[in-house]
């Protein structure tokens, strides 16, 4: 499968480049960078796959970091070039991730120049690391060779997404489209490194973070994280734990189709969160009958309680960072022109009027006893 993909990408870089196996040998391909800033510097670590052509024809890859500070940080990726025999190619960039030092204060700086840069891919996901630096999460082993951390950090990615709800998968060129919005603070994947038993590292994909005046704010919890992607219909399925007569009882959403809709009247705001949801019964008490219609009724309203309260927490964040995550003031903006103005400066989570609507639908209920669902 590796060699199917080398050659894969070896078919799609020679027509756009122009360039034959002994010029592509040349290249060093970086499929994920990571960008710090430490001592006035900035720190490149760059995960380059190593593509080489055996003794007997067939291709091999391996993984190798490269490292490199500049005064800035188009510097520091050139001066790659000159502590390793290969030119950078960063077209094939699939993963980018600033460290705690960038989060914290070089955000702007940062994203200006992936934004301007014409060698970066702008189809790579990107993601912060507010507890460690890239270095750390490209590298946690410190070795030079063999580190396959962009497929395992691209991989949790996905299913984090799909299946939790608690990510979302996010290419620096959507990063940026909401960045440049007028009225919106845009949300990034927060990842961090973890220490197994053995003492082994491990990557986390915890969950995500606004961005607001250029620096990273504090997480969303999981429930805030699964409210935001809910509202922004961003997973498959993902599985909900809810209480019911006394018991924990599984859930699975899915299929959620949901509209923010914010407007002006009387001078006083008025926003509706409209949602509608699918969902399943897969874990289920014995003495829970799922088929019965009455009981399935119950089901849909815990469903309904459950994540009213997962989006009125996020509604709590949004007023204590006075973080707009959903984009309040970019809809007055687009809706109100005129009206903005007197709007851009306030907390619109405490002065508006915000209402939850959802609605929820069993459509298959799980039975333990019978073993179908």
């Amino acid at each position: 499968m590796k060699k199917i993909k080398i050659l894969l990408l070896i078919l799609i870089i020679i027509p756009l480049t122009g360039c034959n196996y002994m010029e592509l040998n040349k290249l060093a391909i970086v499929s994920a960078l990571g960008i710090d800033y430490k001592d006035n510097k900035y720190e490149i670590t760059a995960q380059v796959m190593d593509i080489q052509k055996t003794t007997n024809g067939d291709m091999s890859q391996k993984s190798i970091i490269y490292e490199a500070e500049g005064k800035t940080i188009g510097k520091a990726i050139r001066n790659l070039s000159e502590k390793y025999p290969k030119t950078i190619y960063l077209g094939h960039l699939e993963i980018i991730i600033l460290g705690k030092e960038i989060a914290e204060e070089k955000t702007n700086d940062t994203f200006d120049f992936l934004i301007r840069s014409p060698e970066v891919r702008s189809t790579g996901n990107i993601l912060v690391n507010k507890y460690q630096s890239a270095k750390e999460t490209l590298n946690p082993k410190n070795e030079k060779e063999n580190s396959f951390a962009t497929e395992q950090i691209k991989s949790s990615l996905e299913n984090a997404t799909k299946r939790t709800g608690t990510v979302k998968m996010i290419t620096f060129e959507e990063f940026i489209q909401e960045y440049l919005q007028k009225g919106i603070d845009p949300v990034i994947p927060i990842i961090r490194i973890g220490k197994n038993k053995d003492e082994t590292s491990n990557t986390i994909i915890t969950h995500l973070a606004p961005l607001k005046n250029n620096k990273i704010e504090k997480e969303l919890d999981e429930k805030q994280s699964i409210a935001y992607n809910t509202i922004n219909n961003n997973y498959d399925d993902i599985v909900i734990t809810p209480e019911y007569k006394n018991n924990t009882i599984g859930i699975i959403l899915y299929n959620p189709k949901s509209k923010i809709k914010t407007k002006i009247k009387n001078n006083k705001i008025i926003t509706n969160i409209n949602i509608t949801i699918e969902a399943k019964a897969n874990e289920l008490n014995q003495k829970i009958n799922p088929n019965n219609k009455r009981t399935q009724k119950e089901l849909e309203q815990i469903i309904k309680k459950e994540l009213e309260d997962y989006i009125q927490s996020l509604i709590n964040y949004c007023k204590e960072t006075d973080s707009d995550i959903l984009g309040l003031k970019n809809i007055i903006y687009k809706n109100y022109y005129k009206e903005y103005k007197n709007y851009k400066n306030l907390n619109l989570y405490t002065e508006s009027n915000i209402k939850i609507n959802i609605k929820t639908k069993i459509y298959r209920s799980g039975s333990i006893n019978k073993g179908e669902f």
